[in-house]
């Protein structure tokens, strides 16, 4: 069996990608439920792509190292192998095995069991000789989604899939490379060596016997032409059986030859189109390229705190939304739909919000206007049972008293009858108690803090600056205690600015003096006068941008 076809067909353009992403979502059939037995492994061709790719890697370059010839497409995989080593990490990493088992899998073959996205990934690699384009890619995904949606987990799948498609069309090219490289060996070897299978002079028979082998690998092509090429322009004696066969199975060596040569060159212009894509995955900012893809985001978008939000807070609204998507059995644009409808409809500022509904207080309230389903609705239940704050501190509690009875159980075991001790031995078991409790609260505290969920507080982006409307003021509270003190606080003060050269945050002393029998002391007025004009020595240097608002105070 020969090497498998590379995932290649007739290039399209824009428009006719667009038509081929709408018919493209019509013929696909999937499931999006998980099949009893179902393997959570996602592609399991991956760790196979590998260890070909290092085989014909190994092969190519022992070739090269012994100064044989090499084509440019060999080259281009010698050079860059490491990216591909680099793959493997990089696909693992990027979306966790368990998180395909509840993307839509696709029934029909050639891919049947595969997720989706994995259909849509091979088509588009395939039309565009696995050049990655992502203005080309976002229209082909709109025209897609015109017909069917697809949900934000397989959106946020399509780095990987495409990772894994592009390893997939560079085993095939591979495979082509390094067989290639053997039928002309092989057809050197004929030239060069010229001895039967038997160890004799080279029969026809022979010939006819390599050139079936050849065949059943999908090689003959090129052997014949590698052996058409060695034909010298005057055959000698010894030759001539080999030219004569030669001749007979190559009907016109000039075809084999253009032939060749087209293969060779597209095949080094589609292993350097992989080897560029691969690089480039790595390089676009996905989140821009899938958020004004995704229809639910876009809804959310309706939102101004949405396009607010810093990236972390967008990824867990989204997570969010997905999740109540799945437990409600509603699709992600109409949860999205829902959230907006909500958000509009509030009248304190702090529920117009996206995440006030999703990952906030009004979260409850939300998930109580869709439709859940009864598993969904017991999950939640028996959620809030286990976590409900009034238990927290009575568990603990227990958990350390319980604790603490063990260890002092066990470390007294080797004595004697407890009735029989004295009080010695009752005030040295009460003294271990406390070290024992230390020890049973330290591995308490080690398993709530590895258990506990960090949930990240909603936050604004301000990558590029504090906008106007937000105009923030730090404060430093101090105590007014002395000339250098102040001196001291001013320029902590003056740190704090040069630290951070918002235009549109100021920064104060929240200042008050220290304790005394009566309101006021003598010294008060000198250092509130102090401390004003270091105020003023520091909004003289640093002025702010506006000229108006000082942004150094006092209060």
């Amino acid at each position: 069996q020969g090497p498998e076809p590379l995932i290649r067909a007739e290039l399209f353009g824009a428009q006719r990608f667009e038509e081929h992403g709408r018919s493209l979502a019509q013929a696909q059939t999937v499931r999006t439920s998980k099949s009893w037995g179902e393997s959570l492994s996602f592609f399991p061709r991956v760790p196979g792509n590998i260890a070909a790719l290092r085989q014909s890697y190994d092969y190519i370059a022992t070739i090269s190292q012994s100064g044989q010839y090499v084509t440019p497409a060999a080259e281009w995989l010698l050079d860059n192998f490491h990216l591909v080593e680099a793959q493997l990490q990089q696909i693992h990493e990027g979306v966790p095995r368990r998180y395909y088992a509840n993307l839509p899998k696709l029934t029909d073959k050639p891919l049947e069991g595969l997720p989706r996205v994995y259909g849509i990934a091979w088509a588009y690699v395939a039309h565009t000789d696995s050049v990655l384009d992502p203005t080309l890619f976002t229209a082909f995904l709109h025209a897609y989604q015109e017909v069917n949606q697809l949900s934000l987990g397989e959106l946020w799948a399509l780095p990987t899939t495409l990772r894994v498609v592009l390893l997939e069309n560079l085993r095939r090219v591979a495979d082509h490379i390094a067989e290639g490289k053997v039928a002309r060996e092989a057809a050197h070897a004929v030239w060069d060596e010229r001895i039967g299978l038997n160890g004799g002079a080279l029969s026809e028979k022979d010939l006819n016997s390599l050139l079936a082998v050849m065949r059943a690998r999908g090689l003959e092509r090129g052997f014949l032409t590698q052996l058409w090429q060695r034909i010298p322009d005057q055959p000698t004696d010894a030759s001539a059986m080999l030219v004569t066969w030669i001749n007979l199975h190559c009907a016109d060596g000039l075809a084999l030859i253009a032939d060749s040569q087209t293969s060779q060159v597209s095949t080094n212009l589609t292993i350097s189109n992989i080897i560029n894509s691969l690089r480039l995955i790595g390089q676009v900012d996905w989140r821009e390229l899938i958020e004004p893809v995704s229809s639910a985001l876009q809804v959310l978008r309706q939102l101004p705190s949405f396009v607010v939000d810093s990236e972390g807070t967008r990824q867990q609204i989204t997570q969010a939304m997905e999740k109540v998507a799945h437990d409600s059995g509603q699709t992600e644009l109409a949860v999205a739909q829902a959230v907006v409808s909500r958000a509009q409809a509030a009248t304190q500022n702090s529920e117009a919000t996206a995440a006030y509904h999703l990952i906030g207080p009004g979260h409850e309230a939300l998930l109580d206007s869709l439709t859940l389903h009864k598993q969904a609705t017991a999950n939640r239940f028996s959620l809030n049972l286990a976590i409900k704050p009034a238990w927290r501190l009575r568990l603990y509690l227990l958990a350390l008293l319980l604790g603490t009875v063990m260890l002092l159980v066990l470390a007294n075991r080797p004595l004697n009858d407890w009735g029989d001790w004295d009080w010695t031995q009752w005030l040295a078991l009460a003294l271990m108690a406390w070290p024992a409790s230390e020890a049973v609260a330290a591995v308490i505290h080690r398993v709530i803090a590895e258990s506990t969920r960090i949930k990240p507080m909603p936050r604004l982006d301000f990558a590029s600056g504090i906008p106007p409307e937000h105009r923030v003021l730090v404060v430093m509270p101090c105590m007014l205690t002395s000339a250098a003190s102040i001196r001291g606080l001013a320029e902590r003060l003056r740190l704090h600015w040069l630290a951070s050269l918002e235009a549109n945050a100021q920064f104060a002393l929240l200042s008050d003096w220290a304790d005394a029998d009566q309101a006021s002391m003598p010294a008060d007025n000198t250092l509130l006068k102090e401390a004003l004009a270091q105020m003023v020595h520091l909004n003289t240097a640093y002025p702010s941008a506006d000229g108006q608002a000082p942004r150094f105070l006092l209060i």
